[in-house]
C-alpha cells in the first residue's frame, strides 16, 4: 500500500512539473511575442515621424510666393 501511494504521489508530482514547465514555457512565448510586436511598432513610428519631417521640412523650405507660382502654373481658370 505504501509503495502505491509513493507511485501516485510521485506521478502527480511529475504531471505537476510537467504543466508548469508548459504553463512557463507558453507565458515566455507571449512575452516575446509581445515584445516583438512593440519592437515593429516602435519601428513603424519612427519611420513615420521621419516622413512627417520631411514633408514638414519641404513645407516650410517654400514660401507663400513659391506657392503661388506653383500652383498657377499647375491650375488655371480653363482647368
Amino acid at each position: 500500500m505504501v509503495i502505491k501511494m509513493n507511485k501516485i504521489y510521485l506521478i502527480i508530482a511529475i504531471s505537476a512539473f510537467v504543466l508548469g514547465a508548459y504553463f512557463y514555457g507558453v507565458n515566455i512565448t507571449n512575452a516575446k511575442c509581445h515584445a516583438q510586436y512593440l519592437q515593429t511598432n516602435i519601428k513603424n513610428q519612427e519611420q513615420s515621424i521621419l516622413k512627417e519631417r520631411k514633408i514638414h521640412e519641404n513645407v516650410y523650405k517654400t514660401g507663400v510666393s513659391d506657392i503661388r507660382i506653383i500652383l498657377r502654373d499647375k491650375y488655371t481658370i480653363a482647368d
